[in-house]
């Protein structure tokens, strides 16, 4: 094969070399194949020659037994020996010289085994002529000269030494192998001369495919020899294109970036054209550009088309700038703020011509700003708000003293005075005077949220009744009230101040509601939710309930007002009309209380708020009787009193002295750990919380550092921020707010003395519960 090849010249010229590099690998690819085809080949003949023997001679003779024959052994184990090591070079090393050789020696050594098999039969010699015709595939004049050298040298050998195995007979003359000898050499010279023939075709066809190769190259050099050329042509005009796109994407990157559109008004021919950015804004769609500009103005919110025709107008008719903030409804309902401006072309007529102009979307610019405003003035109404708290906790310390003073005195009078005593009626009126200005200072403190919380059992009935003269004055008089009463309605558990705050701000909010007069109605009922029901993440279980209803027939919300109703510091009001925490801190309290609100409204429809508290039953299923304020409970107890107010501690140490108790007066801490370090025994203590020196706690603390187990009453006119910040208020100790009447100052340090579970740190008062503020 090589020698073909080298019967090219060896010239520089590189389609020679491409030849010799093609016609090798299709050389290359062919002897491969060859390779597995032989190696199918040698196992189906190594299978043939199995069935043969199994077929002429499978048995032999010895006398009457008979066994395997020896050809079957020899089928079986020399032609696995022939047929397994050229199969494995052919599996494993396709394509080699030494692959190639031990097939044509294996494919000849099987042919033998063949001939030997069938007795010398002649038909079986057409076998080697057949395996040298196939081993011509390889197109490989050496391998048919090995096969052929085989052949011989097996006839010649076993000729001389086995003549029956390849001829069929018992004795044969040399001149036999020489005789297949010249039949294998003719064939393989014929064999031989048809490989050279195509392996020369193989060549000529590597040079065509070389020659062609060569064309294309030649061919793509010239196509990019043109482009090139081509390309150098309109050099100059491309880059003119890309610089032109490219400042035009950076225009519409910077437009896009910036929210800022612009368009252009032809006002003679009333068309109107935008760039890609206003297109956006105003969600107009690419084949809406050439717009008359009245259909543009329908984008505009229809509040404000009006006063943008009007500047339009004002700027065609002056000349002046035009400069005007505008909302645009989009396709889905939302609402921007865009920022127009624009400037007039005139002609030398001095008529104006085109209309030049952007359009920027400042709509979260002006949301942040609003929300900045809105947080300033949360801000100032915050402060407004800890002024009016930190002033109401100081006025309330201070009228809760005098008030203790004036209603214990005036209590005191009333059990001195028959009831046919002239001067009686005046007491009674100063001690009414002075339970509305208790009551005055409860409200004030709620409007703060600085009470202390007391929840009990309420009748909602006996809440409302008792607000509805003040509830009258509060919403003038052009909103008529209604009040419909259920006498059958069940208790509730909670703080009144709380409740009385909850009634105050939605009435509040109901006459707002109506600026130009319409009917408040207040309703309670019992109610049964036979399903639970969800509002705002919380839940309303199955169960009975007291509803209180507020209703108006105001102006109504909409449902986004609806959704934002409840959060701290939104109000739908005007500036110094609302601080946004009045519902807020209604919806607090009622949770706190462990119901629940719901609101319905519509727009123009009016609104109602429906509260619902949970039901509580009556102790032991029976109305608790009236205290009888002229009996106060009695005791024997020490009693140590310790109260830096004066007349407090006066009227105090009286009312406790009165019901027998022996009482030692304190005017401060420090004469009271005087008292008890020269050994006096008290089984209470009744002190202020707020003292010179130290707190009431302090005190406390210092006592029970003496080993003592006297039990402890606090007593404060302060709120529920300054008790809590010297631990007073924690759930665990007696405490009673100021002012207190004598008769719960006796019930109260009654209670402690007589409940063992009162009074001592560690011990839940159930008297006093404490929640945060709201």
């Amino acid at each position: 094969m090589d020698e073909i090849v080298n019967d090219l010249p060896a010239p520089t010229d590189p389609i020679y070399t491409r030849t010799r590099e093609v016609f090798k690998a299709g050389q290359q690819r062919i002897i491969q194949h060859a390779d597995g085809l032989f190696a199918r080949l040698m196992l189906f003949q190594w299978a043939a020659g199995v069935a043969a023997a199994l077929w002429i001679s499978p048995r032999t003779w010895s006398g009457t037994e008979s066994q395997t024959h020896l050809h079957v052994w020899a089928a079986v184990l020399l032609g696995a020996l022939i047929t397994c090591f050229p199969v494995v070079l052919a599996l494993t090393q396709p394509g080699r010289t030494l692959t190639r050789h031990v097939i044509a020696v294996g494919q000849m050594l099987m042919s033998a085994l063949l001939i030997h098999l069938t007795g010398g039969r002649i038909e079986t010699h057409f076998h080697v002529f057949g395996s040298l015709a196939i081993l011509a595939f390889y197109r490989d004049w050496r391998v048919l000269i090995s096969a052929s050298a085989v052949v011989y040298v097996d006839h010649l050998v076993r000729g001389m030494l086995w003549p029956q195995s390849v001829y069929g007979v018992m004795s044969a003359p040399i001149w036999r192998s020489l005789e297949h000898a010249g039949w294998v050499i003719f064939e393989v010279t014929f064999l031989i001369i048809s490989i050279r023939k195509s392996l020369r075709e193989m060549l000529v066809s590597a040079e065509r495919q070389a020659k062609l190769e060569s064309l294309n190259q030649d061919i793509e050099y010239k196509v990019t020899e043109r482009t090139e050329q081509l390309t150098r042509e309109n050099l100059e005009r491309r880059h003119a294109e890309e610089s032109l796109q490219k400042s035009r994407a950076q225009l519409a990157q910077a437009q896009q970036m910036a929210r800022l559109g612009s368009w252009e008004w032809d006002i003679r021919q009333d068309r109107v054209t935008w760039s890609e950015e206003t297109r956006r804004l105003y969600e107009f769609k690419p084949e809406d550009s050439g717009l008359f500009m009245e259909k543009c103005v329908e984008r505009l919110h229809p509040d404000d088309v009006a006063r943008v025709k009007n500047a339009l107008a004002e700027t065609l008719r002056t000349g002046q700038p035009f400069d005007c903030d505008h909302r645009i409804v989009l396709l889905n309902g939302t609402e921007r703020i865009l920022h127009g401006r624009a400037e007039v072309v005139f002609n030398e007529r001095h008529e104006p011509i085109r209309m030049i102009g952007t359009a920027q979307d400042v709509t979260e610019e002006k949301r942040a700003t609003e929300a900045l405003r809105r947080s300033e003035e949360q801000l100032r109404q915050s402060q407004k708000m800890e002024a009016v708290g930190r002033l109401a906790g100081g006025v309330a310390h201070d009228f809760n003293n005098l008030l203790t003073v004036i209603g214990g005195y005036s209590a005191l009078m009333l059990q001195r005075l028959d009831d046919q005593e002239s001067v009686r009626s005046n007491a009674e009126e100063i001690q009414r005077a002075s339970e509305r200005a208790a009551a005055l200072t409860r409200q004030l403190l709620a409007f703060s949220r600085k009470q202390v919380l007391q929840p009990r059992v309420l009748d909602l009935n006996e809440i409302v009744a008792g607000m509805e003269k003040m509830l009258r004055r509060l919403i003038g008089e052009d909103i008529e009230l209604r009040t419909l009463f259920q006498p059958s309605a069940g208790k509730v558990k909670a703080d009144p101040g709380q409740i009385e705050q909850v009634i105050l701000n939605m009435a509040v909010n109901a006459r707002d509601a109506m600026p130009r007069g319409g009917k408040l109605t207040i309703r309670i009922a019992n109610v049964e939710l036979d399903q639970t029901t969800s509002f705002r993440g919380r839940g309303l279980e199955v169960g009975s309930y007291v509803m209180l209803a507020i209703s108006d027939t105001g102006v109504g919300m909409t449902d986004e007002v609806k959704a934002h109703l409840f959060e701290p510091f939104f109000t739908t009001k005007g500036v110094d009309r609302g601080t946004g925490l009045g519902l807020a801190t209604c919806y607090g309290i009622i949770n706190q209380s462990g119901g629940d609100v719901r609101v319905y409204s519509e727009p123009n429809c009016g609104t109602t708020f429906k509260v619902y508290l949970p039901l509580v039953g009556e102790p032991n299923g029976v109305k608790t009787s009236p205290v009888n304020s002229d009996t106060l409970p009695a005791g024997t107890e020490a009693v140590l009193l310790v109260e830096d107010e004066k007349v407090v501690r006066k009227l105090a140490a009286t009312v406790l002295r009165g019901c027998g108790y022996e009482v030692q007066e304190a005017g401060n801490p420090l004469e009271a750990l005087a008292l008890i370090d020269r050994g006096a025994v008290f089984d209470l203590v009744v002190t202020d919380v707020i003292m010179p020196h130290m707190s009431g706690k302090e005190l406390y603390d210092k006592i029970k550092a003496r080993s003592w187990k006297a039990k402890v009453l606090f007593i404060s006119g302060y709120t529920d921020d300054a008790l809590a910040n010297l631990g007073i208020v924690n759930g665990e100790l007696a405490f009673l707010e100021k002012p207190f009447s004598p008769a719960r100052l006796a019930r109260k340090v009654r209670d402690v003395l007589g409940n063992p579970g009162v009074g001592q740190s560690g011990r839940t008062d159930r008297d006093l519960t404490v929640t945060g503020a709201i």
